[in-house]
């Protein structure tokens, strides 16, 4: 039976970097997670990744910046967590005509998350390695 192994946080962190030294600019999460596996793969063929693990990670790296195309809805829903980064989430309010506040949208305090209550879920994630 094939056993499978997951790779350290460090390691997964050191291939993130290799790859987008390389590339620059990863276009989605899934390609990111194929890319790195690949890579980890040279020194242990037992390794596995998934997708959402490597965007945690690359999260965590200051040297990387991940962006989120979003798709949108009708009506947005109350959000208590990032969809990106899974932080605090906090409302973006105003007051109406009635000087009552209303929430108007949603701003992540860890990344640069920020939705108005059309823009929601994210769809694609970007990930772009920063000028340091």
């Amino acid at each position: 039976m094939n056993d499978r192994k997951i790779p350290p946080e460090d390691k997964v962190k050191e291939a993130i970097l290799q790859v987008l030294k390389s590339r620059l600019k990863v276009e989605s999460q899934e390609e990111l997670a194929s890319l790195v596996l690949r890579l980890l793969k040279k020194e242990e063929k037992s390794y596995t990744l998934s997708p959402t693990r490597v965007k945690r990670i690359a999260l965590l790296i200051p040297e990387i910046e991940v962006k989120a195309k979003t798709k949108k809805t009708i009506k947005m829903q109350k959000i208590d967590k990032c969809p990106i980064c899974e932080s605090e989430i906090e409302e973006l309010k105003a007051k109406n005509l009635l000087n009552k506040e209303i929430v108007i949208g949603y701003r992540c305090k860890k990344c640069a998350y920020q939705s108005d209550l059309e823009a929601f879920m994210p769809m694609k994630y970007i990930f772009l390695l920063r000028n340091v």
